[in-house]
């Protein structure tokens, strides 16, 4: 059951924007950017906010430590973690659950995913867009998630460049809703900030009724080489009718260090496991 969950909480955020074709939905006029107001300046009620200030510097690769928490049907574990990135490039994420001893991964490159069971030498080995139906859910955007940083669904992330294809409004709690205004058939996604401009939430909500909610949560969020990111992330959704929650805890984070992730796909000792028989990897260890 373990070793399932861990590779659960590996493929949760893959799916997390999985949906189908992009349509174009209109909402309100463009944001107004002052570029000279400072970060962590206050946000008046009804009054946009100075957007600058969310803008994110570049980077070119993150490393970090950390705890994996993982709830699922009543049952949960905690595992250790390691992460590393190289901007648009690729995603490796280590689950460590003893002594340092890696169980699981997910590797993320260009346009595949691997995923890796090491205690059960069974692994998956596809294109990314097999998981997200088709969504250009990108490595950069993947990598905006797992961050804390706003981003549009087919262009990435946000920046100056973008600003006339986001809305922005006060809500009635005080706090601050970033939206793209396109969105895509199937569900509805946007970001909130609180009036500091600290990203609060990502929440992807689905037009059907009775479809699970997503939303990505954020907090410890914290000034770095690549502007301001989350320290603490938490996915909640449901998963086969049953309650999902990840949380994610960083520590230790450091930007634009040389590294090397490997790509590769395990050798002939494991067994590759098919992109249609995915749910498979779930199950019990031959």
């Amino acid at each position: 059951m373990k070793i399932k969950l861990y590779l659960i909480s590996a493929i949760a955020l893959v799916f997390l924007t999985g949906c189908s074709k992009k349509i174009v939905s209109p909402s309100n006029g463009p944001i107004v950017v002052d570029a000279g107001n400072q970060a962590g300046n206050e946000v008046q009620t009804g009054v946009a906010p100075d957007l600058a200030t969310y803008y994110q510097a570049d980077w070119s690769s993150f490393k970090s430590g950390g705890n994996a928490e993982l709830s699922m049907g009543g049952r949960s574990l905690n595992s250790s973690m390691q992460m590393r990135m190289h901007r648009g490039k690729a995603i490796y994420v280590s689950l460590r659950p003893i002594m340092g001893i890696e169980a699981a991964k997910m590797v993320i490159s260009g346009d595949s995913i691997l995923l890796v069971d090491k205690l059960h030498k069974r692994y998956v080995y596809e294109k990314a867009s097999l998981l997200t139906n088709g969504v250009p859910v990108t490595v950069d955007i993947l990598q905006d998630i797992f961050l804390g940083r706003a981003f549009e669904l087919g262009k990435g992330s946000f920046t100056h460049a973008l600003k006339d294809d986001f809305t922005v409004e006060p809500t009635a709690d005080g706090k601050i809703k970033l939206k793209p205004i396109n969105q895509f058939k199937g569900f509805e996604y946007n970001f909130i900030y609180d009036s500091k401009g600290n990203i609060l939430s990502l929440d992807v909500t689905p037009s059907k009724s009775g479809a699970s909610t997503y939303s990505v949560t954020y907090s410890d969020i914290k000034p770095s080489l690549a502007g301001r990111v989350a320290g603490e992330v938490k996915v909640a959704t449901k998963m086969g009718g049953k309650a999902f929650v990840l949380n994610l805890d960083y520590k230790d984070m450091k930007w634009n260090e040389v590294f090397t992730i490997d790509t590769n796909a395990p050798g002939s000792k494991y067994k590759r496991i098919e992109a249609k028989d995915i749910m498979s990897i779930f199950g019990g260890g031959n």
